[in-house]
């Protein structure tokens, strides 16, 4: 009891510690106003929101714009560390978001989840949401009634903006944003990024002489992380493979918490030093559009990293999740997995599988349909919504 009491009175101390920054942004937003500046405010939960719209940052801060980034405590390390390092800016300014409605009006609210408990500025004159997934791995994955709160949302393509109006529909969302059907900023680099494979590998201290498996699992309690974990790790041994791991960055936030990592320390268990040596690596706090191009074979659950390496052509393994599948819906596109990859359900048939993709005596699903579905403007959707922004900025 007294440890809670402590706790809290810790947390109230920052806060108050905080207002002479608050009272500060407030001075320099309206500086920024009145030299016309846009000021934005984006809320980070991880470190896959700043990737998911990273082209478009790079360009609000070359128009020169007040970027301010909000969040919860324990998304500060990511943005201490991230935001210096892939954008330079100038100026970088953090907010907790207990302060949200205490900024003055700002022109752009920013962020890439619709959660229950995001944290929208009453004053912003748009709320845009942008998807942090080109599509939602199962019926309502990324929707919620939080849609009532965002003014303007970027549409990924056809299948995202099919199964949002179906969430709509069946949870009873009367008040619906403006759509912008302008495609997945993220997966620009699928389709304009090129890389030197083996030199890639080589600099991550990979074998580049030998193929390479790349497992991406969804971000759930019933994901495959917690069931086929043990397995995955011996695939480098049974398969002379490369492996390369990405855990989906929400599962590093909090250790303690079992919803979210399992009560795992992710981050530690992924950097005992036997694991490069057991051609190993670990991806975290990166974009993993690289990672999946230097991979010959993609395994993941239900994780969305599947379209990517449909987008990118790899050959791909699902592996079952029966427990996943007893509380949620496939989505608009239904179930895909055996259509566009190998569905395994035993570790004996996994080893399998990769032994006949290496050796190409299991034939490469080559079904390559639904492109115009996933996505508008493929590779050039950074500068689509760029030029929108600017657009709607101009309208005062």
């Amino acid at each position: 009891m007294i440890t809670k009491i402590l706790r809290k009175l810790r947390k109230i101390t920052v806060r108050l510690w905080e207002i002479p920054q608050i009272l500060w942004l407030n001075i320099l937003i309206r500086r920024a106003r009145k030299t016309k500046r846009p000021v934005i405010l984006m809320e980070l939960t991880t470190s896959h929101d700043i990737f998911c719209i990273y082209g478009v940052l790079q360009s609000l801060y070359k128009m020169n714009a007040l970027v301010i980034y909000s969040g919860k405590d324990n998304a500060r390390r990511i943005a201490d560390e991230q935001i210096p390092k892939e954008f330079h800016p100038g100026e970088y300014y953090w907010i907790n978001v207990v302060w949200t409605n205490w900024l003055a009006q700002i022109d752009f609210y920013l962020n890439t989840i619709l959660s229950y408990d995001i944290n929208v500025p009453e004053t912003a004159r748009y709320k845009i949401n942008f998807p942090h997934t080109i599509t939602s791995k199962t019926k309502y994955d990324v929707f919620s009634p939080a849609i009532e709160k965002i003014s303007d949302t970027v549409i990924t393509g056809p299948a995202y903006e099919r199964d949002f109006l179906t969430y709509c529909q069946d949870h009873n969302i009367k008040k619906l944003p403006t759509f912008h059907r302008l495609g997945g900023p993220k997966s620009d680099n699928l389709f304009t990024r090129k890389i030197n494979k083996k030199e890639f590998l080589r600099k991550i201290g990979l074998n580049p002489e030998i193929p390479t498996v790349f497992y991406g699992p969804t971000y759930n309690q019933d994901a495959s992380i917690f069931t086929w974990l043990e397995d995955i790790m011996k695939i480098p041994q049974k398969n002379n493979v490369n492996l390369i791991i990405k855990v989906h960055p929400g599962a590093y936030l909090d250790p303690t918490n079992k919803k979210s990592s399992g009560g795992i320390d992710w981050e530690k268990f992924f950097s005992a030093e036997n694991l490069r040596k057991n051609h190993i690596y670990n991806v975290i706090d990166q974009d993993s559009a690289e990672y999946v191009m230097a991979s010959d074979i993609t395994i993941t659950d239900i994780s969305t990293i599947w379209i990517e390496s449909y987008f990118l052509r790899k050959k791909m393994i699902f592996l079952d999740i029966p427990a996943f599948f007893k509380t949620h819906q496939m989505n608009s596109l239904g179930d895909f997995r055996e259509k566009y990859g190998y569905l395994v359900k035993d570790v004996t048939e996994l080893h399998k599988t990769i032994a006949g993709m290496i050796s190409e005596t299991i034939p490469r699903k080559e079904k390559y349909d639904i492109d115009d579905l996933l996505l508008y403007n493929k590779g050039h959707a950074t500068e689509a919504t760029v030029n929108k922004i600017k657009e709607l900025y101009e309208k005062r």
